[in-house]
């Protein structure tokens, strides 16, 4: 911590109040002084400090129980002489710091309180100490609740709010309404009233970070189930009149509890807390957030209705548990040293979540969604010149919540799967679980960690990872077929050629994207890559960290580099290899195919290969049915869709996209059916939804009769359908259709507003983008900033609308008028504001670059500087990749492309 005042024990007392939305706090923090010190520095922000004490301790006082932190009174059993009254209590609002300056000569040695009474608002930012707001019939109540990750807990008490900073804390909650419980990270040790009030004390907590510290008070309801091992599991809602929250927690309980179970035989440590609880807030920034013992959630991301919820979200609620879970563990039993080790806590719950879920449902293809869902966005971000390291140096706040990013989470979990496959899943395994037992209730970083995989797998581990962590970016392998060795045998006199030896060479350079926009940027970058090659059936490993290297193989058979992307790495084929895994297709499994396409799709963005030979190779696999190759597909074809929107060969390049659109949706059929795969579900919505946007007649008339069996009739359509269905009439409104835009505008408006879950609302907010008038879509922009929709979803119309091409000139003007107006909704420092500027690289347009990049450096949104850069570079790269889309259609002819259909230039 670099400093010689050090937290060992929080006695800290809330008293909020919900109905001016402030909180009175008071706190006596027993710290440990390891040399005279004359000034006291913790961090601070947005409390006003009413009284301060110093009061040293004798040698031997507890902790937690002795003078100050175990009394009732939190001041009285301090006797008056002993106490310092401080010279100067002063807080620094720009620097969030507390300076306590004793007087001239008094010095605290060896261990002390600091005794305080504190005050601060609940504020609507969605951060710190602060309130969120349930609809009751036709008023609001609200909750008090916290998120302090990464460094808000200084907004709710004076503390060291920093992971190494751990400590053990005694928290008490004054509740003023009868009908509000409190809650926080330990069970409930005793209640007693105190002025008309509940005061609520909560047990001791075993050692820990600030940032994972949680209080909640409101009008709560729960249930609650315990394991074999006696750990009480509570899922907690915000009370409704209906109980409607109560009844769509069983899918959660279910999860929360086998996840549980499943976690602890894993990593070989029982869950440390008494209890567990899982609780869903109206209004939430992030998606979850693993305070130890109190996980919160949105209410999207743990309430599932049978009747009204989509496939997607059953999956993500079990997506989300399995992750936040994992973090009781690797984040909070074990806590990183620093924010630059944030991966340690992300992305072993990134990765941790899908191995756990996918032995649990190995029929939901949760690895093969993981390269789309994890694997891709990770790529994508990392081939950036503005990309950063998993293991990047951070200091302020602002910095620390730019990292929490696709690289953390994603491109973290990717290299860690890479270093299972490499290690063994045992050996893994056995590092994990050293690791864990020789640093519970402490503090790690990178190389601890290395150094238990690497003891427990007798392979060189710490010099590999530290380059994968501390580069940024990732290689692309070319393979290429070298020289051919004949193999001869003699007989007799004759000499007979049976065989021959093939070198397949390969050599390695960073991935770049071609954008002749950005300067030149050195590609020579070396990884140590543990490289998987496929060699007909046989597969072989190799260590890959010199820039060439050559393999010999027998014969001609097919190589397939990096079977399944198990490595976090590309590969380009040349044209011999390539055509040979095209005509041996027992060796190319089904993710394989998925592999080479996107590997050759990325090879045409960074300008190394044409959208021809992608488009070819996608046809000489023939008709492709699995979910993710053929998602994969209709993704990249709606974004060269996006591309050309309005160029003279957009309506060919619709065409492609339609076709395999409809192939996709021929393959799920419209209809869910009992015993169709998990992945069915999870393809026929995004389906549908792109062939609206599309123009396909069929599936526009097909949901038009959905959406007036859902608004005039009130029949019943399916949950997965309902958002596919009102955006394909939503882009389908208008000339030729026999719905008015502006009615359907107003008819989902109403949708959203009379919605009973959140779920269902956000289906409607997101069909109300989708229009192709831009007076709707700025009718729409307007919705978001507006009372009826929550600050924590307000970037989804954005997003939607900057991904509309038909709103991507809107987009910006409109963000330039109304910034003030978005930046006041969501908050100083709320992450929701770097999602909503990453929306801007939906806009392909380099003209709009300069005017972006001088408006955000008159009005900075500190956290979200590197959020810009990136938006900015991909509009760069998509500009360049039009460019080329442009000039390879003239190439190919264009009086042929029109007149035959793009499909049909190869």
């Amino acid at each position: 911590m670099g400093s010689a005042v050090k937290p060992v024990h929080y006695t800290l007392e809330f008293e909020p109040n919900l109905e001016n939305f402030t909180f009175l706090g008071r706190a006596t923090i027993r710290v440990t002084c390891s040399k005279p010190a004359s000034e006291i520095d913790m961090d601070c922000a947005d409390l006003e400090i009413t009284s301060c004490d110093i009061v040293p301790v004798a040698d031997g006082a507890d902790a937690a129980t002795g003078r100050g932190p175990g009394s009732k009174n939190m001041k009285s059993d301090a006797h008056q002489e002993e106490r310092i009254t401080p010279d100067d209590v002063t807080v620094d609002a720009e620097e969030e710091r507390l300076l306590i300056c004793l007087p001239q000569g008094r010095r605290i040695r060896g261990q002390a309180d600091i005794m305080l009474e504190f005050s601060g608002v609940l504020n609507d930012r969605l951060l710190g100490f602060y309130r969120s707001r349930c609809t009751a019939g036709k008023g609001n109540k609200y909750v008090a609740t916290t998120q302090f990750e990464a460094a808000d807990a200084r907004r709710a008490f004076p503390c060291w709010d920093r992971p190494d900073a751990k400590a053990t804390f005694d928290i008490r909650i004054v509740v003023a309404d009868a009908s509000h419980t409190a809650i926080s990270n330990m069970p409930v040790a005793s209640k007693s009233m105190v002025d008309g009030k509940t005061r609520y004390v909560f047990a001791t907590t075993p050692l820990m970070s600030t940032y994972l510290v949680y209080l909640g008070v409101g009008e709560f309801e729960h249930a609650a189930v315990r394991t074999e091992n006696g750990t009480e599991i509570r899922i907690i809602t915000t009370r409704t009149p209906d109980a409607g929250n109560k009844r769509s927690i069983r899918h959660a309980m279910k999860y929360a509890k086998k996840l549980l179970v499943a976690y602890e035989d894993y990593f070989g440590i029982r869950y440390p807390l008494p209890k567990l609880d899982l609780i869903a807030i109206p209004d939430f920034a992030a998606g979850a957030m693993e305070n130890w013992g109190a996980i919160t959630f949105r209410e999207t991301l743990l309430l599932y209705d049978p009747d009204s919820s989509s496939t997607r979200t059953k999956q993500l609620i079990a997506e989300v548990i399995s992750h936040e879970l994992a973090h009781q563990w690797f984040g909070n039993l074990v806590t990183m040293k620093w924010w630059n080790d944030l991966w340690l806590n992300e992305s072993f719950a990134t990765f941790m979540a899908t191995k756990l879920l996918d032995q649990m449902h190995p029929e939901w293809d949760l690895w093969g969604q993981f390269l789309m869902d994890a694997m891709n966005p990770a790529m994508e971000l990392d081939s950036l010149s503005s990309t950063h390291p998993i293991d990047v140096p951070v200091e302020s706040p602002a910095q620390i919540r730019e990292i929490f990013d696709s690289i953390s989470y994603n491109k973290g979990g990717c290299v860690l799967r890479m270093l299972e496959q490499y290690v063994g899943k045992q050996a893994f395994r056995r590092g994990l679980q050293m690791y864990l037992e020789e640093y519970k209730y402490g503090n790690a970083s990178g190389p601890d960690l290395w150094r238990c995989i690497e003891e427990a797998a007798g392979v060189p581990v710490a010099s590999m990872m530290g380059s994968w962590l501390k580069k940024p970016g990732f290689p692309v392998v070319h393979a290429e077929v070298g020289e051919y060795t004949p193999i001869i045998v003699k007989e007799g006199n004759k000499r007979i050629v049976v065989d021959s030896n093939v070198a397949v060479n390969l050599r390695q350079k960073r991935y770049v994207p071609k954008n002749p926009e950005l300067a030149t940027r050195p590609t020579r970058s070396v990884w140590p890559i543990p490289l998987l090659i496929r060699v007909g059936n046989e597969t072989s490993r190799h260590m890959f960290d010199t820039r060439k290297m050559s393999i010999d193989v027998k014969g001609k058979p097919a190589v397939l580099v990096n079977p399944g992307r198990a490595g976090f790495y590309r590969v380009f084929y040349d044209d011999p290899l390539l055509n040979r895994l095209v005509d041996h297709p027992p060796v190319i499994e089904s993710t394989d195919v998925w592999v080479v396409l996107n590997d050759i799709f990325a090879m045409c963005v960074s300008g190394d290969a044409d959208m021809i030979a992608y488009m070819k190779f996608v046809y000489y696999f023939g008709e492709i049915t699995d979910y993710a190759t053929l998602s994969d597909i209709c993704r990249n074809l709606m974004y060269l869709y996006r591309l050309s929107f309005k160029e003279w060969f957009s309506d060919e390049v619709g065409a492609t996209a339609r076709e395999f659109h409809r192939l996709a949706l021929r393959t799920t059929g419209w209809n869910p059916t009992r015993n169709e795969k998990h992945t069915a579900a999870l393809m026929r919505g995004p389906a549908i939804a792109s062939l609206g946007r599309l123009g396909d007649r069929d599936t526009i008339e097909k949901s038009s009769e959905l959406y007036l069996t859902l608004v005039e009739s009130g029949g019943e359509v399916p949950a997965d359908l309902v958002d596919p269905v009102c955006t394909a009439v939503a882009r389908g409104s208008g000339r030729g259709s026999d719905h008015d835009p502006a009615e359907v505008h107003g008819v989902l408006t109403d949708l959203y507003v009379t919605a009973k879950t959140t779920e269902q609302a956000l289906r409607y907010l997101g069909a109300m983008c989708e229009f192709k008038h831009r007076s709707l879509l700025a009718k729409t922009l307007d919705f978001a900033v507006s009372e009826h929709v929550r600050s924590q979803n307000v970037a989804l119309p954005i997003l939607r609308v900057a991904a509309n091409p038909y709103g991507r000139s809107l987009l910006w003007p409109w963000l330039h008028k109304n910034w003030k107006l978005v930046s006041e909704k969501t908050g100083r420092g709320n992450p929701l504001l770097g999602r909503i500027i990453s929306s801007l690289s939906y806009l392909n347009d380099v003209s709009v670059v300069p005017r972006m990049l001088k408006f955000f450096a008159n009005n900075p949104v500190p956290g979200t500087e590197r959020t810009l850069k990136q938006a900015v570079e991909q509009i760069e790269i998509s500009s360049a990749m039009k460019g080329r889309l442009v000039r390879e259609f003239y190439k190919r002819d264009r009086p042929r492309a029109r007149r035959d259909g793009w499909h049909d230039l190869w």
